[in-house]
């Protein structure tokens, strides 16, 4: 898949010139086994990627679940491919993206460099139509758990 992106990227360019482009390895795929065109940048595996989704434009991803949640929260625009035959992402992901209303699934293979430099292009800086997912989780159980203690300790 990063390949593919990387192959993408000239074409992107063709259409914006000062596009820029990053790939993420994960933690068990070396940058130096990437073959990618001049100008791609390829950084090795990213602990805290979020921080990364937070800064982007637009982000392809494979479709984790931890990924696509923090892009959603982020409301940063995104393609997701699937694993093929990969039963939580080809049953969940979808049910995911719809209720969030959120990111483009694209299946990597039906998918050229022509075909992705066009998505890409099509939704590069677009403002997320999708509602925002509440972030506010660890404060909510944090006052529950309060709550219950202090219960707790005047009994």
């Amino acid at each position: 898949m990063l390949e593919l992106c990387g192959q993408a990227f000239p074409i992107i360019q063709e259409k914006i010139p000062d596009a820029r482009m990053i790939l993420v390895c994960g933690p068990r795929l070396s940058p130096d086994l990437l073959n990618v065109p001049e100008g791609v940048e390829i950084k090795g595996y990213l602990p805290a990627l979020y921080e990364h989704f937070a800064a982007c434009d637009l982000a392809i991803i494979q479709s984790g679940n931890t990924s696509i949640l923090e892009l959603t929260a982020l409301r940063r625009p995104f393609i997701c491919f699937p694993l093929k035959g990969h039963f939580e992402q080809e049953l969940y992901l979808p049910q995911r993206l719809a209720r969030h209303q959120s990111g483009v699934r694209m299946h990597f293979s039906r998918t050229t460099p022509e075909i992705l430099a066009e998505a890409v292009i099509k939704n590069l800086n677009t403002e997320p139509t999708w509602p925002a997912i509440p972030t506010d989780g660890a404060k909510k159980a944090a006052e529950a758990i309060s709550r219950l203690l202090q219960n707790f300790t005047q009994n």
